[in-house]
């Protein structure tokens, strides 16, 4: 299982801070956890301004791949983002070197919509989703070897044309979904942007903050998001909306309207 994070806010802000969370989120480790949330990938993909997305990632490094990442990436601030930081279950951690098994993931099957997603956990039945999927989806790591957490987009995709509101979309996504899993997903549409976060059975966790603006930011782990992003919160009068401790059963799903930032 893998650490997820990210924010929506009115005003963008310094990557630094996230990229220091990143760092702490992946070597993260409760006394009863068997392994720490990350250390084998890192990856980040931003909203700019015209809509289009930023993605980098990186696969397995010597050293830490989220201080890696920072060193790679040419952006230096973001007002909408997403962040994974990988474990790969055994079954794919000999892909753990590849850029393209890395998270988020981004589906754009339908020219009007791009699909942005990072995921925590294991999709149970993945193959048996992709399978039911129609030709037209591409998926990057297949390339490699398929890894669970990329069919989440491209199933919200075309859950989509079927149910043809994002909220309903979520609810079926993660009834289709077996499994543990933490997801958090931006949906990137002809002027609509929401964020879409999801919980259910025993994950790493998840923390999600939101204020009276509108902001949301959220966490797979409290405690790397209270060192880096506490001040940040208070000072914006955030308060937490949920707390999901590790491996606590529980279900929980929430999407928020975005306004993204226009250039001035």
């Amino acid at each position: 299982m893998c650490g997820i994070f990210g924010f929506a806010l009115t005003k963008p802000i310094p990557l630094a801070k996230t990229f220091r969370l990143l760092e702490t989120l992946e070597v993260h480790q409760y006394p009863q956890e068997p392994k720490p949330v990350g250390g084998f990938g890192a990856g980040i993909a931003i909203l700019q301004h015209d809509s289009t997305v930023f993605l980098k990632k990186i696969g397995e490094v010597n050293g830490s791949p989220a201080r890696k990442l920072s060193e790679v990436t040419t952006t230096t601030e973001a007002s909408i983002l997403i962040a994974h930081v990988r474990m790969p279950s055994p079954e794919f951690m000999a892909t753990a070197r590849h850029m393209k098994t890395a998270q988020p993931y981004i589906a754009k099957c339908n020219p009007n919509l791009s699909v942005v997603s990072a995921h925590n956990g294991k999709v149970e039945n993945y193959q048996e989703i992709r399978s039911g999927l129609c030709k037209e989806h591409f998926f990057d790591s297949e390339k490699i070897q398929l890894i669970d957490s990329e069919i989440i987009p491209h199933c919200y995709e075309e859950l989509l044309t079927q149910e043809n509101t994002a909220d309903k979309t979520l609810d079926k996504l993660c009834i289709a979904l077996k499994g543990s899993n933490t997801i958090s997903l931006l949906h990137i549409g002809k002027n609509k942007v929401i964020l879409h976060l999801a919980h259910q059975g025993k994950t790493r966790g998840l923390t999600v903050w939101t204020n009276g603006k509108g902001e949301v930011v959220f966490c797979s782990r409290r405690e790397p998001l209270e060192k880096e992003f506490g001040e940040m919160l208070r000072k914006n009068r955030f308060t937490e909306k949920i707390f999901i401790p590790y491996k606590k059963e529980e279900k929980f799903t929430a999407s928020f309207h975005i306004k993204p930032q226009k250039k001035t």
